[in-house]
């Protein structure tokens, strides 16, 4: 089977600000703080935030199953091009571009929040131009929920992404 593109190690992406809360209960809170772009696609930064005091019992098991991809506690987030293409990220296993996937992420917190960082790879990168995110997640309570993102703030972005050392065969700047 033919697998996506990763983000690539030795380039440095640019950042597209965002800065938006896509949906909150009295226990999580789900953001898209920003988006990374590079030449070949792009991570949308999803963080949840858990309120430990309000989260339900056993809330840390449920979200490490969301993310591994358990379609009964999955997060469901879905892109819609201006020409009608979707990409979803519960349909990542085609792996045909365009594609949208779970990346690895980490864990952090302390006695009163949980954050889980749980970057999305979008590969190719989006056309330049404003499309939808729509994001549901049943489990945790959360109904669709709606964001517009501009494709060409991203496209700009990607292309001041830099390599970290110049291609071979080129002479290196002292």
């Amino acid at each position: 089977m033919e697998t996506a593109p990763v983000p690539p190690i030795s380039t440095m992406g640019a950042i597209v600000t965002v800065e938006r809360v896509l949906a909150r209960t009295p226990a999580l809170a789900v953001l898209l703080p920003m988006i990374q772009a590079f030449d070949t696609g792009c991570l949308l930064n999803i963080d949840v935030v858990a309120r430990n005091a309000a989260a339900p019992r056993g809330l840390a098991l449920q979200l490490d199953s969301a993310f591994s991809g358990e379609e009964s506690t999955s997060l469901h987030i879905t892109l819609r091009y201006p020409d009608g293409v979707e990409v979803a990220s519960d349909a990542d296993h085609h792996c045909a571009p365009p594609s949208l996937s779970w990346f690895p992420g980490g864990v952090r917190g302390d006695a009163t929040f949980t954050l889980y960082q749980t970057p999305l790879w979008l590969h190719p990168l989006p056309p330049p131009e404003d499309f939808v995110l729509t994001m549901e997640w049943p489990w945790a309570g959360i109904g669709l929920e709606t964001v517009r993102l501009d494709g060409a703030a991203i496209a700009g972005a990607a292309a001041r992404s830099k390599h970290c050392w110049p291609s071979w065969g080129t002479t290196e700047a002292h």
